[in-house]
Parts: structure tokens; sequence; C-alpha cells
């Protein structure tokens, strides 16, 4: 596994070249959040997904050449320590999609009808416990012992 960093790796899987352009204009001007890659392409999210190691992927189910569930079970067979944050954004957000993800280890589950809002502020709450981590990492041990 990769050593963490202050910047929050994020890889999205879309099959809406709007959305996806949507969420990168979105993030562009945040430089603690890199896209690391993307596609809309469920077997290419596969393979780049085990090869670019990211901390977070926003994933559709909706996707080319399969769907998110077959992205979702590959990401579930790794460690716990390897498996990236998993972040659904879906227009199927009925229960039964919603729960057939949680069985197979999404950790948020957003509505892209109003739930984009949502997803950028639980990537920049990562970012900002993940930036509060690296600098109590950094203290001085005598800072951070409580005793």
């Amino acid at each position: 596994m990769r050593p963490p960093t202050e910047q929050v790796r994020v890889y999205l899987a879309e099959d809406s070249a709007i959305i996806l352009r949507l969420l990168a204009e979105l993030f562009r001007d945040d430089d603690a959040i890199n896209i690391v890659g993307h596609s809309s392409n469920a077997m290419s999210a596969i393979t780049d997904v085990a090869a670019l190691d990211p901390d977070v992927i926003v994933i559709d189910l909706a996707l080319e050449h399969s769907n998110g569930f077959d992205v979702m079970k590959s990401i579930a067979k790794r460690d716990d320590e390897a498996r990236p944050v998993v972040i659904v954004l879906s227009n199927y957000a009925a229960a039964p999609y919603r729960e057939a993800a949680r069985r197979l280890g999404a950790d948020y589950f957003f509505d892209k009808n109003g739930g984009i809002t949502e997803l950028i502020k639980t990537i920049k709450s990562m970012v900002a416990s993940r930036s509060a981590s690296a600098r109590t990492d950094r203290a001085p041990e005598s800072r951070r012992s409580s005793g």
C-alpha cells in the first residue's frame, strides 16, 4: 500500500461525459484533491483502480461493458488496508440498488439528482481529516501524547 499523503487521490468511474466533466471541474482548483484517472468503462475501471491505487473511487452503477456492481465486486476482493473508499453516485437510487451497493462495500451512496453537493462535501471532509491527521503525524512526540 502507498503511504498516505495530505492529497486525496480520486478515481472517477462515470458513463456520462457531462457528469465526468462537472466533477473534474469542481475538483480542479482544490490542491488537496487529485483526480488520478477516470473511465466510462467498467472493465477499464477495474484495471485502473488496481493499478492507480486511489484513496477514493466515485462510481456510477451504469457503466459501459458491465456495471458499477462488477467494479465494486473487484474492489471488495482487496484487503481492508488497500481498499479505497467507495462512493456511489447514480440515478439508480431506489432501495434495492442502495442495499446491493452497501452489500458490495459502498461506503456512501448519493443520488445524482441532488446528491452531487453532498458528494463534494464528503470528499472535502476526507481532505480535511487527512490534513489534520498529517499535521498530527508531523507533530513532536511530546505534543501528541496525552499523559
